[in-house]
């Protein structure tokens, strides 16, 4: 006479994990294929259903009006849109004093990272804070150079601000540019 072992599995209710209980039950061996028994059967708990995936916090307003403190007259505010995280190329001119402003939002704990790129020895990019009420340049590319990465410590916006110095502004120079921005 053979011993077959029954498991009862449940899921209990409430975190208190799972509950096994374990019965011996005598059986005939089996001659042919047998009937299955209602008893003897063990049914597979359903899989638990999986988490909904985390929602990415929204990417905070562009505060247009305190960007707008960073261009000069008849300079376009240039809003960047591209994924929270993810990145962009923008491609741009400076003549004399005209040139785009880009207002970049970016959440509390993300990362701006700026590459800027031009073929000119006399132009370069300011980044600031908008909410910074000191007005003063968080990234200075003339003396911090190309590249900027900025930690973003609450919900603001950044403005990236390309520029030549006053001597080539005023002879009317012009030189082309080009902007890796990212946000991590």
């Amino acid at each position: 006479m053979f011993k077959a072992r029954t498991f009862l599995i449940a899921a209990a209710l409430g975190g208190a994990g799972l509950i096994a209980a374990c019965q011996e039950q005598p059986t005939q061996p089996p001659a042919s294929a047998p009937a299955p028994s209602a008893e003897a059967e063990v049914q597979p708990a359903p899989a638990p259903a999986p988490a909904p995936a985390p929602v990415a916090a929204a990417l905070p307003a562009v505060d247009t009006a305190r960007a707008e403190a960073f261009t000069r007259p008849g300079n376009p505010l240039v809003t960047l849109d591209f994924p929270r995280d993810g990145d962009l190329t923008v491609k741009g001119a400076v003549t004399g004093y005209d040139a785009p402003v880009y207002a970049i939002p970016v959440a509390a704990g993300q990362t701006l990272e700026i590459a800027f790129q031009t073929t000119s020895t006399n132009l370069y990019i300011n980044v600031s804070d908008v909410s910074d009420a000191s007005g003063e340049a968080a990234h200075r590319g003339e003396t911090d150079g190309p590249n900027a990465t900025l930690k973003a410590e609450r919900d603001t916006t950044f403005v990236v601000s390309p520029y030549q110095p006053r001597a080539m502004a005023r002879r009317g120079e012009s030189a082309d540019f080009s902007l890796v921005v990212s946000r991590k």
